[in-house]
């Protein structure tokens, strides 16, 4: 049941409620919710009132915001208000030579919203609330890659792309936006074998995560909207990451296919 007499007012003038058990100073306060409230055009919409129906932790910041927005066209017409808000987050098309010949790195691991236990992507990983996307990239590829990278190797694709911050994947019901970056670096086939069926992920976060090397061509096949869109930033500025210019004209990865990883 809702809790009536919990309610804060905002800056803009929208009064939140939130259900009983929430914590709505903090609720309210989550970057999530804040920064879907500054990016609204108060012209076009209406916002009368915002319920905080549930708040998911994450540690000791909020992970997960589901919200029902009272709102309205500037002509009083009702309009879909419910959100579910996560924040921002990366994604990271690791690309490796070997030979001469170009890899990309995708991760195996269990999506219960899917349904498969061994849902094959590109490597992603949440915003901490610091708003340092690149940062954010960097720490997935050491958690997930143990690989380290130097200032430049990193690439924005969204930015060269003209989304400087981000691209919507679920805008008819979630805030989210994900901003894409890629690195190239050329590996050793010792290095090479070693990532292939790597076993990482942060285990105290209930992460299982297997390293796979796919064909980069092969990523536009995977049914993961992410992932394609990496694939396709790819060959839309490949030669502006550093190191690409080390893949040899008409090859393409030697590692396994996604028809073959499950």
């Amino acid at each position: 049941m809702s809790n009536q007499n919990q309610s804060v007012t905002t800056a803009c003038g929208i009064t939140v409620t939130a259900e009983a058990g929430i914590d709505l100073n903090v609720a309210s306060a989550a970057k999530p919710f804040t920064d879907w409230l500054a990016q609204i055009d108060r012209k076009r919409f209406n916002v009368r009132g915002v319920h905080i129906q549930s708040v998911d932790m994450f540690g000791p910041r909020v992970g997960f915001i589901k919200f029902k927005a009272d709102v309205t066209d500037s002509q009083g017409r009702a309009l879909p208000g419910i959100i579910f808000a996560r924040g921002g987050a990366v994604a990271v098309l690791a690309v490796l030579v070997c030979e001469g010949k170009a890899h990309a790195v995708v991760t195996v691991q269990p999506r219960l919203a899917t349904g498969d236990f061994e849902f094959v992507e590109t490597c992603a990983g949440m915003l901490d609330g610091s708003g340092n996307f690149a940062g954010v990239a960097a720490k997935e590829l050491k958690e997930e890659l143990h690989i380290e990278l130097a200032p430049g190797e990193l690439v924005d694709l969204g930015a060269l792309a003209g989304f400087k911050n981000g691209i919507y994947l679920t805008p008819g019901g979630s805030e989210e936006t994900m901003r894409f970056f890629a690195f190239c670096r050329e590996v050793s086939r010792t290095e090479l074998d070693d990532i292939n069926g790597r076993l990482t992920g942060a285990l105290d976060e209930g992460e299982q995560i297997t390293l796979k090397l796919v064909d980069i061509d092969a990523l536009a096949s995977i049914p993961d909207a992410k992932t394609m869109i990496a694939h396709s930033l790819y060959q839309r500025f490949k030669d502006k990451i550093p190191g690409t210019e080390k893949i040899k004209s008409g090859t393409t990865g030697g590692g396994v296919r996604v028809q073959s990883i499950h």
